[in-house]
């Protein structure tokens, strides 16, 4: 009988201590983890703003691995391990990324939208025809185009938002958050200075992107996206092909800015036909590998984007 309350005692003293001691709840990483709390980003631009902040003192996951579209997410039991032991989830919460919603709601952790109080962009992808002038609009006039990351301004926002995040998740290296998001800040606003010295010399100002993504980074610099083109899989129609490159004429467009997806052969015989400048854009929806960064990913966009309209 003593044996038997010994053991509930001690029960009661380890549940207790689990209410008090940091790291003995939810949110805490498990196993190689080494007891960290832990932090999910949906996307990688996110995900890029979490380890930098956090540091090592986070033990920071993605859920969209490398090459894949988040319109193509399906989630693996991993996926659903990493969303349930995480105590901090971050999405951008304007369509893009709403599958995690699905993930977590069996988890306890906070969920943070960047995209929340973004001053977002009303535009659609059309198919082959010119894409209507993008305009600050309230989030309920339409549909929201979610590539906010695309401008360096609301990713520096984004920073902020997150480090915030951080600090309620550890408390104890709040110090540490704030002088990592600094750092970051400040590759932001050099990376933002570069842009806008770059763009401020540009020959050319319009330009056709495969998809609406890059309204944002057209916005922020004084470029006009003149029309997006819709995803499609395989080659394009003749039609297709015919509709592209009346546009190109019509409207004296000098670059077609294309990504992996887009079919090669019809974009060398569009090139053919018009003599426009192709040139490829990170949508930075997908990454090539973990070791890339946003700063890098940018900073390719920066260096087509001058040897193709800065000329």
């Amino acid at each position: 009988m003593g044996r038997r309350c010994f053991l509930a005692a001690t029960a009661l003293v380890v549940c207790l201590l689990c209410l008090v001691v940091p790291g003995c709840g939810r949110g805490v990483a498990e196993g190689g983890g080494g007891g960290k709390p832990v932090a999910v980003a949906t996307i990688f631009c996110y995900y890029d703003i979490l380890r930098a902040v956090g540091g090592d003192h986070i033990r920071t996951e993605i859920l969209l691995q490398p090459n894949q579209s988040p319109h193509e997410f399906q989630a693996s039991p991993a996926d659903k391990e990493k969303v349930l032991s995480a105590g901090l989830i971050v999405k951008n919460g304007l369509g893009i990324d709403d599958w995690v919603d699905r993930l977590a709601s069996d988890g306890h952790a906070r969920m943070v939208e960047i995209g929340k109080d973004a001053a977002v962009l009303h535009t659609e992808e059309v198919e082959w025809e010119p894409a209507s002038a993008a305009k600050e609009a309230p989030r309920d006039s339409g549909s929201a185009n979610p590539h906010i990351w695309l401008d360096p301004a609301v990713q520096m926002k984004a920073t902020e938002v997150i480090r915030a995040a951080l600090v309620e998740l550890d408390p104890a290296h709040q110090a540490d958050f704030a002088a990592n998001a600094a750092a970051y800040t400040a590759q932001l606003q050099k990376l933002d200075a570069d842009f806008r010295a770059a763009t401020a010399t540009f020959k050319h100002r319009d330009f056709i992107g495969f998809h609406s993504a890059y309204d944002y980074l057209a916005h922020r610099y004084g470029l006009r996206q003149v029309a997006a083109l819709q995803e499609v899989e395989g080659s394009l129609s003749p039609a297709q092909i015919d509709k592209v490159i009346a546009l190109i004429r019509k409207d004296h467009v000098p670059v077609l800015f294309t990504e992996d997806a887009f079919p090669q052969q019809s974009a060398d015989l569009i090139k053919r036909e018009t003599g426009v400048e192709l040139g490829v854009l990170q949508p930075l929806e997908s990454y090539p590998n973990l070791n890339a960064t946003y700063d890098s990913l940018m900073r390719q966009n920066l260096a087509e984007l001058q040897r193709t309209l800065g000329r």
